[in-house]
């Protein structure tokens, strides 16, 4: 990862500004850009009265109230601004009328940014847009990968990265060796099984270092701590950052949930959708689960940044 172009989507709530302080302690790789963006809820309310003088007093409030909502999205794109700026290579503003879930999504696409950060949580109203309802639907429907804020970054730069058979799992490995990793940085590699049953047996007569984090490789290896150390470690540990494995048997959501109480990550990193994950549930049911519960923030990756194949968002 040369760069990174960041979107970042804010109310000027707490939790948006646990997003802007996740941005500028995550360690990327400069340059950094930052693109931050406000959504104008303006509400669309029904005019029923037949009265000319009813209907002039109505228009009135609706203009003092776009007034009141425009000026306040001033003012937190002001204060993002004044906060990013020298902390990044570059600051760009945005302000766009909409709802706001399918206005972040549908500007992150166009301005082809590597990243969405959000928090998790508003103020309510349209004091605060970035209701779970959103950040779901962000998480769920936005083609790169989301970082959802629910806490602000604590300093000690540990990650836990859940791991599945898919596509996504080596994408999320992709995600964190394109992250500038120090020796203070610690990375926890979890991969669950459902029974011991599914816990897969190596071929001896595989080279498993062949290939590297080649999806099939991946697949075929995930089962055993040696072979994940293989696949992910040469990688992140050639930049420093200290690595560990653990496999676990059980249900994934709930398996991971532990290991967030264990192992006390700054930011929960998984894929958007498993394996197992039904059709109609775009963000995957253990991600959904995990971003309702977990504590800590979150990234979703998602393999080559394509989007949720069964999104039915335009």
């Amino acid at each position: 990862m040369q760069g990174i172009h960041i979107f970042f989507a804010t109310d000027g709530s707490a939790s948006a500004r646990f997003a802007q302080a996740q941005i500028l302690a995550l360690p990327w790789r400069p340059p950094v850009h930052v693109t931050v963006m406000t959504a104008l809820g303006v509400p669309d309310l029904p005019f029923k009265s037949l009265a000319p003088a009813a209907r002039r007093v109505f228009e009135d409030a609706m203009n003092e109230l776009r007034r009141e909502i425009e000026a306040h999205a001033q003012d937190v794109l002001a204060k993002a601004r004044a906060a990013l700026e020298g902390q990044v290579a570059s600051v760009g503003t945005r302000m766009h009328e909409g709802p706001a879930g399918s206005t972040i999504v549908r500007m992150a696409k166009a301005c082809r940014v590597d990243l969405v950060a959000v928090g998790s949580r508003g103020l309510g109203a349209y004091k605060g847009f970035l209701l779970g309802s959103v950040s779901d639907f962000v998480a769920s429907y936005a083609r790169s990968p989301v970082l959802l804020a629910k806490t602000p970054p604590r300093g000690k730069r540990r990650y836990l990265a859940a791991l599945d058979d898919s596509a996504h799992a080596a994408a999320v490995v992709r995600w964190l060796g394109g992250l500038d990793l120090s020796g203070g940085d610690w990375i926890h590699l979890l991969k669950i099984f459902r029974s011991r049953k599914d816990f897969p047996m190596p071929d001896e007569d595989e080279d498993v270092t062949d290939g590297g984090l080649a999806a099939g490789k991946f697949a075929a290896w995930s089962g055993s701590r040696e072979v994940l150390e293989a696949l992910c470690g040469e990688r992140l540990e050639s930049t420093g950052a200290r690595v560990s494995v653990e496999v676990r048997f059980g249900q994934a959501a709930t398996e991971i949930l532990a290991a967030v109480r264990r192992f006390d990550p700054d930011l929960l990193i998984l894929g958007a959708k498993g394996l197992t994950s039904p059709p109609h549930w775009p963000l995957g049911s253990v991600a959904q689960v995990l971003l309702d519960n977990a504590p800590c923030s979150m990234l979703v990756v998602r393999p080559d940044g394509r989007p949720p194949s069964q999104s039915s968002f335009r």
